[in-house]
């Protein structure tokens, strides 16, 4: 097909159908309405289709772009049979997915590969083209599955063209898609299009035509054509309003059943599903108006563009859209989630009977990871709730589910508009609690709004004394607890006061459904940290980032990020648990989720002391400290204490380590309600022991021994605790029964340095043949994970047996460009920020950048950096 003007974006298009070496298979055409998009992309399906290939994908309509997995269902409709091709697990996760069998919609990664599967068994048969029209529509979560699709189609015989509206200053483009914007049409191709469409226009009628049409090819096609006429155009109206304006002119002109057929298909879509409801005659009327036009879809007409759609809808009366909304209720009987909609849209009086079937449906797209499209259904339930108790009972659950998805806001203003119909009841009082917690981490306020209503929110009030770490809090916590009735909220408040069990939370887990709502898999996949059971629990992690993310429960997703950084740092994979970390505060500066951002940032800190990057732990620790102190976070001060000490450790200062440490935990003294004093016992006392104080050591080594049955790696901490203060001959043998326990090896940090301590001792006993074995084994698992620090304490013990170590790999070795430029602006005495602004990249990716750059170097801070580079550049 040959378009006038085009000849540029058609050759993309054809080298990615192709598949042209070095062109990626995929392009997303973008630019603004009537530019040519639509037609860009039938171009690209008839060169497609020229060539035998199978097109699948269809368009986004924007009455579906609140039903999720809408889209989905569009791909795979025309491949069903394809399923019977891929793995059960595959084929069952979209039957789920696509609402054709019972059971939970499994998490976003499962339902990506899974629809990469059925794609690729697909393309066995023969090249396939995926190609979707208006994605801007396509529903939120196909949309995340079509990305990853996108970013993975070069192993198989596919490819995919998107057509979309033009991109926000505000959004970012993914690496790996090729984004090409369609501009208008030069002034010479934007003429012969015009001639070539109406060749006998008057040169004034021409040329104000080309004026006012700026390029557009929809404009050059339809302005002439007017209703209204040319010179009767209103000036300094938009180009979107002049072509709806013409739009509509002609549809005034059609008999009103033909308008009213119309006006329930464009509602419905763009499809004209409901062309049988017209004569043949009748959609030839339609068509010679330039309002719809022919084409290969199963119904074998559409609307001619989007703007014809937006005409019809907006010409139509308030009455007629109603009535036009019920039809379509009546007629998606069988779709709960459509019909909710519509009912929405075409009932005006208060109904209980539609409210609540639009609460329920609502509730149903929540638990299905639509906790932000659930919200937008609950106000419209309330404003159809006659009863003023009820109606605030709905407001209450909007305003809950608005403040999950990190609309905290708009989750207020409806508390605001419930309090109104009820006075303040519990719940409402809970979600504003919750509210001043997440966005705020205003701990006094929340718990002030909580006393004044007996029973209000336990949850919230447990989760807010866990950052206090205030004994006379939670001796009032405690004394609520014990009157509550779930037993999920008396499980978490005794674990995080140390008086539960891990089998008690295994069992609280295993129980959950898997349909459980996300926040109560958050609290208890958080309980599950204390006692060391996150890896038996990492689906439950993925379902809240994967599944939440996106109009879920976002809440809950930065809540899933932080757990899953734990758990990676913990499993030694620290690159994973950084990228988690970051996503995570990403999505908390989206939302303004202050409390979960410092949480983070506490993650981030903790990963950087670990690598011995003391500059970024103490950057870290100062912007927790300064948010945290006049909020009387005493959790997070702890946290940020716990990275200032462990940085000093990586490099031997343990006279500071000490000072922090016991800033936490004073020697003797593990306060049952300081959450993180128990994981500090065999760092405090190590701490102690290398700075002479051996009694405060002892006491403290006693005071953990009653602990070591809470959970597996913290039997390991204080096992080796007490070895540290036992006499030599009793040390030896208390270390090597401390890295017996099972399993100790899925913890390669804490291991790795229960290692070092006891190949330092049997050093310094002058067992240098027993030390080396121990030593070698802790740099190793030090180097595997990347902490550079330790590892280069480790080889120095070594050297001092008599063991020579290997060089380390000079400067430029492993570095990607982007790194080694990173390096040098750092050793220069450049900043984070202003390295970040030179190279046009945020201050935290630089920061990851040295996470990565100083195990590579075998460095451990910025000062090393000048020198490093120097011996690279004379190697």
């Amino acid at each position: 097909m040959d378009l006038i003007g085009r000849a540029g974006e058609l050759a993309i298009l054809r080298q990615t159908i192709d598949r042209a070496p070095g062109v990626l298979p995929n392009v997303v055409l973008h630019g603004d309405p009537g530019v040519g998009k639509s037609v860009l992309l039938q171009a690209g399906v008839a060169h497609a289709r020229e060539r035998g290939m199978r097109v699948l994908g269809g368009s986004g309509f924007e009455s579906e772009a609140q039903l999720a997995f809408a889209g989905l269902h569009q791909l795979f409709a025309p491949v069903m049979e394809y399923l019977e091709r891929v793995e059960s697990f595959h084929r069952d996760t979209l039957l789920r997915v696509l609402g054709m069998q019972d059971g939970p919609v499994p998490d976003r990664l499962a339902i990506s590969v899974a629809s990469l599967a059925v794609l690729a068994a697909v393309a066995e048969d023969g090249p396939v083209l995926i190609a979707v029209e208006d994605a801007h529509w396509v529903d939120h979560p196909t949309r995340e599955v079509m990305m990853f699709i996108l970013l993975r189609l070069q192993p198989y015989d596919l490819r995919a063209i998107f057509a979309r509206r033009p991109l926000t200053a505000t959004e970012r483009v993914t690496p790996g898609v090729h984004m090409v914007e369609v501009g208008p049409l030069d002034d010479e191709a934007a003429g012969q299009l015009l001639d070539l469409l109406h060749p006998d226009l008057p040169p004034s009628v021409r040329e104000r035509v080309l004026a006012e049409a700026a390029g557009n090819p929809l404009a050059i096609t339809e302005l002439p054509q007017t209703s209204v006429g040319v010179e009767l155009l209103p000036s300094g109206a938009s180009l979107r309003t002049r072509l709806e304006t013409g739009f509509a002119g002609r549809l005034l002109e059609l008999a009103p059943r033909i308008r009213t057929t119309l006006l329930v298909a464009a509602l419905d879509g763009d499809r004209l599903q409901h062309r049988a409801e017209l004569s043949p005659y009748e959609l030839l009327e339609a068509e010679q108006a330039g309002l719809v036009t022919r084409d290969s879809t199963p119904s074998g007409l559409r609307f001619r563009h989007p703007l014809v759609r937006s005409a019809i809808i907006k010409t139509a009366s308030p009455e007629e859209t109603r009535q036009a909304h019920s039809v379509l209720a009546e007629q998606h009987q069988a779709d709960p989630e459509l019909r909710m909609w519509h009912l929405a849209a075409a009932t005006v009086e208060p109904d209980e009977r539609v409210a609540a079937e639009i609460e329920k449906a609502a509730r149903a797209v929540s638990l299905r990871g639509g906790s932000g499209l659930a919200v937008k259904a609950l106000q419209r339930a309330a404003d159809l709730t006659p009863d003023p108790a009820a109606r605030a009972v709905r407001l209450e659950l909007a305003a809950e589910l608005a403040g999950e998805s990190g609309q905290l806001d708009l989750a207020q203003r409806l508390l605001d508009e419930a309090r109104r119909h009820l006075d303040d009841p519990a719940r409402a009082v809970a979600v504003r609690a919750q509210i001043l917690l997440l966005r705020d981490g205003d701990l006094d306020a929340a718990r002030r709004l909580l006393r004044g209503v007996p029973g209000a929110g336990p949850l919230v009030r447990v989760m807010a004394a866990s950052y206090a770490q205030d004994p006379e809090e939670w001796a009032e916590v405690t004394e609520l607890v014990a009157g509550c009735g779930d037993e999920d909220v008396r499980l978490l408040h005794d674990v995080f006061l140390g008086a539960s069990t891990a089998a008690r939370v295994r069992t609280a887990l295993d129980d959950l459904p898997t349909d459980a709502p996300p926040g109560r898999v958050a609290a208890l996949c958080r309980a599950a940290t204390w006692m060391d059971l996150l890896p038996d629990y990492r689906d439950r992690i993925r379902a809240l980032t994967e599944g939440e993310s996106g109009q879920g429960a976002v809440t809950h997703a930065a809540g899933g990020y932080w757990l899953a950084a734990h758990d990676h740092f913990l499993a030694g994979q620290w690159e994973a648990a950084e990228s988690a970390a970051n996503a995570g505060l990403d999505l908390c500066i989206r939302h303004d989720l202050e409390l979960l951002a410092h949480d983070l940032r506490c993650s981030l800190g903790w990963i950087a002391a670990a690598r011995g990057d003391a500059d970024s732990a103490r950057e870290y620790s100062r912007t927790v400290e300064q948010w945290a102190a006049p909020r009387g976070s005493g959790l997070h001060l702890s946290l940020a204490a716990r990275n200032l000490a462990l940085a000093a450790m990586a490099h031997g200062d343990y006279e500071t380590a000490y000072t922090y440490w016991s800033s936490i935990s004073p020697p003797g003294v593990i306060s049952p309600y300081v959450a993180f004093a128990p994981w500090t016992v065999f760092e405090l006392v190590e701490s102690a022991v290398r700075t002479g104080r051996t009694a405060e050591a002892e006491v403290h080594a006693a005071a953990a021994a009653h602990l070591a049955d809470r959970a597996p790696r913290l039997r390991l901490h204080i096992m080796a605790a007490r070895a540290l203060v036992a006499p030599e001959e009793e040390a030896v043998p208390l270390f090597k029964a401390a890295l017996a326990l099972p399993r100790t090896e899925r913890w390669p940090f804490d291991h790795a340095r229960v290692r070092l301590a006891l190949g330092e001792l049997q050093r310094r006993r002058l067992q240098p043949g027993e030390a080396r074995p121990e030593l070698r084994r802790a740099a190793d698992l030090f180097a595997g994970i990347g902490a550079t620090a330790w590892q280069q304490r480790a080889e120095q013990e070594l050297r001092a047996t008599g063991v020579a170590v290997s060089a380390r790999p000079n400067a430029a070795h492993g570095l990607t460009a982007q790194q080694l430029e990173v390096a040098r602006l750092a050793a220069s005495g450049l900043s984070n920020k202003e390295i970040g602004e030179r190279l046009f990249l945020s201050s935290r990716t630089v920061s990851a950048h040295l996470y990565r750059i100083f195990p590579k170097l075998g460095i451990t801070s910025r000062a090393a950096l000048r020198d490093a580079l120097e011996d690279s550049a004379v190697n």
